[in-house]
C-alpha cells in the first residue's frame, strides 16, 4: 500500500474517484432544454448506475464514505463540484442552490433505495418506469413554484 499510495489518504483519494462518465453525464443533462432537463437528470443517474462498472465504483464510494470521515468529506466535495454546482449553475433564478439540493434529494434517495439497499418496488422497476415516475418531480424542482417559505432560514414561530 505504501508503495502505490504513500498514505491512507492517498489510498482514499484513489478509491474515491468517480467514474469518468459521472461529471460528463451530469453536465450533459444540465445542457438539455429546460423542459426536458428533469428527465435528463434522472436518466443520467440511472444510466450510470445501470452500468455494472460505474455502479461498482459508485457503490464503493458511498460505502466507503459511510465508514470513513475523510472519505465522507471527499464525497461531499465531489458531489458539490460535480453535481450541485453544475445543476445550480444551469438554473437562472435566485433559488438555484435550493433547487439543486432538492433535485439531489430525489436522485440520491432513488439511488440508495434502488441500488444500495435494494429496498421496495423501486429496486425492481424497469429504469424507464423509474424515469417516468421521478422526472415530473425533478422537473417541478427545476421550474415549478416553491413555497414562499422555502429557503427561509428564520426560525418558525412557536
Amino acid at each position: 500500500m505504501n508503495y502505490y499510495f504513500r498514505t491512507k489518504t492517498g489510498l482514499l483519494e484513489e478509491v474515491m474517484q468517480p467514474p469518468e462518465a459521472f461529471g460528463a453525464a451530469v453536465a450533459a443533462a444540465a445542457e438539455q432544454p429546460m423542459e426536458r432537463r428533469g428527465r435528463a437528470f434522472v436518466q443520467a443517474g440511472l444510466n450510470l448506475w445501470e452500468d455494472p462498472v460505474s455502479a461498482e465504483i459508485l457503490r464503493s464510494i458511498i460505502l466507503t464514505a459511510a465508514q470513513e470521515p475523510a472519505a465522507l468529506q471527499r464525497l461531499r466535495q465531489l458531489f458539490s463540484e460535480l453535481v450541485l454546482a453544475v445543476v445550480s449553475h444551469s438554473l437562472p433564478d435566485t433559488e438555484c442552490n435550493l433547487r439543486a439540493s432538492l433535485i439531489s434529494t430525489q436522485i440520491v434517495g432513488m439511488v440508495m433505495n434502488r441500488y444500495i439497499w435494494q429496498l421496495g418496488a423501486i429496486a425492481t422497476l424497469p429504469a424507464s418506469s423509474v424515469t417516468d415516475l421521478l422526472a415530473p418531480t425533478i422537473q417541478h424542482y427545476l421550474t415549478g413554484p416553491l413555497p414562499s417559505s422555502a429557503g427561509d432560514d428564520s426560525p418558525s414561530p412557536g
